[in-house]
Formats: structure tokens, sequence, C-alpha cells
């Protein structure tokens, strides 16, 4: 467990990094290029460590990676789309809904299996869920219906996409190939974005090098985090990325954060850090009675 809120966390502080280098590039390059060239950063670095490490891409699973990569393309795809429809807090706050999902989803199994919701980690999501609106505060305006309904689909998206993860960890399919497939998927799917190529100069560079390499990374943080381990702590630690990306706004930007955001992110860690307590005591528990038996 303990390394499962490690890889969880380690995720959220890299694609904070990730999204402080997109912004110091996105004056020069539109979205879709963005994806494009983060896309193809984790393509040719896994590639070059599957070469060296003498692996093999190939799988008896293709049609899962498949369908993790396809899904994960169309969400990434929409919420690009929402993103310039709509106010940046509220579109944040309607993605990270993806939580209160898979809450909704794990207390229907839980009632369909007849068994005890594990209701400190559903608390701890919804504790985490305010957090992230005290500190992001959406307001809707006239306009945006149609883009947050495409938030939350991609919200739902997401929770397809991490079912998917945990079915190829499952399945014993390493983290490096599950990122490697849907990395291909990514390259291709934003080559026919808009306005044509920009090359890319300067700072721009480094901000893609530094892009590519924290989403890449991010992603295998992630695969690990939910393919072999508890689902809803790791969906709970992702609500971290907000403190995360606070901190690196303060520190890199000089963009201040106030009072009300404070509390909010408090909460976010008081949150992440109830889950992870409750987690560790179920294991302990489990382990004992299985010694016992």
């Amino acid at each position: 467990m303990f390394k499962q809120s490690l890889w969880a966390l380690a995720a959220a502080a890299l694609f904070s990094f990730m999204a402080a280098f997109v912004k110091l590039c996105s004056d020069q390059l539109g979205p879709l290029e963005l994806v494009f060239y983060r896309s193809l950063f984790g393509v040719i670095s896994i590639a070059l460590f599957v070469y060296k490490s003498k692996l093999s891409v190939r799988t008896p699973h293709l049609w899962g990676h498949i369908k993790r990569s396809v899904l994960g393309t169309l969400s990434v795809a929409l919420w690009f789309y929402a993103i310039g429809k709509m106010t940046f807090g509220t579109c944040m706050t309607l993605i990270y809904t993806t939580p209160l999902f898979m809450a909704a989803n794990f207390t229907i199994l839980a009632f369909m299996r007849r068994e005890r919701a594990p209701w400190v980690l559903i608390l701890s999501i919804l504790v985490g869920f305010t957090g992230v609106t005290v500190v992001l505060q959406p307001s809707f305006n006239q306009g945006e219906l149609i883009p947050a309904l495409v938030c939350l689909f991609v919200s739902f998206i997401d929770l397809l996409v991490y079912w998917q993860m945990k079915e190829l960890g499952n399945l014993k399919e390493p983290s490096w190939r599950i990122v490697f497939y849907f990395t291909i998927f990514g390259t291709v799917g934003a080559i026919l974005f808009d306005g044509g190529m920009h090359v890319p100069t300067g700072m721009t560079i480094v901000g893609i090098l530094g892009m590519g390499a924290c989403a890449t990374l991010g992603q295998i943080c992630t695969t690990r985090s939910y393919a072999y381990g508890n689902m809803l702590l790791s969906s709970c630690l992702g609500f971290s990325a907000i403190p995360f990306s606070a901190l690196i706004s303060y520190f890199l930007f000089g963009e201040a954060q106030s009072v009300v955001a404070l509390v909010g992110m408090s909460l976010i860690i008081a949150a992440g850090m109830t889950a992870s307590v409750s987690t560790k005591r179920a294991e302990m528990k489990k382990t004992e009675a299985q010694k016992a038996a």
C-alpha cells in the first residue's frame, strides 16, 4: 500500500510539472501539437528502453491495449475541446469528478455483492473533491452546458480507462508496455492537428522535452498505481495534483494562493492521509485474517 501511495503521489507531482512545461511552450504550440510531442517522446523513450533491456512489445492481450489506448486518446481529445469552450476552473473541477464516478461504482459493486462498501475511502474522496471545488471555485456561464457535459463524459471515460488498466495489470502486463501502446495511439491521433506543424525553437524545445519526460513517467506511475493497487486510494491521492500545482505556480511563476485556496488544499491533504491510513489498516486486517486461516 505504501508503494502504491508513492506511485500515485509521484504521478500527481509529475503531471503538475508537466502542466508547468505545457505553460512554457503553449504560446508557440497548439494543444494537439502538444499531445503529439508528448506522446512521441513516450514512444521513442520507451522504445529505447525496450531495445536496451532486450524486452519485447509483443503481447497476447493486444485487444486490451487497444481498448485502453482508444479510450485514453478519446479522453484527451475531448478534454482539449472542452477546455477551449469553458472557464479553466470549472473544466478542471468537472474533470476531477472521475473519483466520484469511481466511488459510486464501488458502492454499487458492494451492494450487488452484498459486501460492506469502503465508506472511509468514499468519504475521503468526497472531502477531497470538496477541497478541489474550494480551490478552483467553478462557475457556470451561459453556453457552457455542452462542454460541461463533455467534461463529465471525459470523467466517465477515464473511469473506464482505469478499469482497463486494472484488467491489464491482472493479466501481468508491465506498466511500460501499457503506456507504450497508449503513446502510439496518442501520437497517431494527434498528427491531424489544426494549424499545421510549428517548428519549436529555444525554450519551447526545453518545454517539449520536460513535458514529454514528465508525461511519460507520470503515465507509468499512474498505471502502476491503478493497475496493481487500490483504485479508490489512487483516485483520492490524484487530488494531490492541486497542491503540487499550487507549489509549482508559487515557486516558478510567483503566483500566490489565497487563504480560501489554502483551506481547500488542506482538505485535499487530509483526505489523502485518511485514505492512506484506512487502506493500510484494511490490508493489515486482511493479512492477519489470512494468517489466522
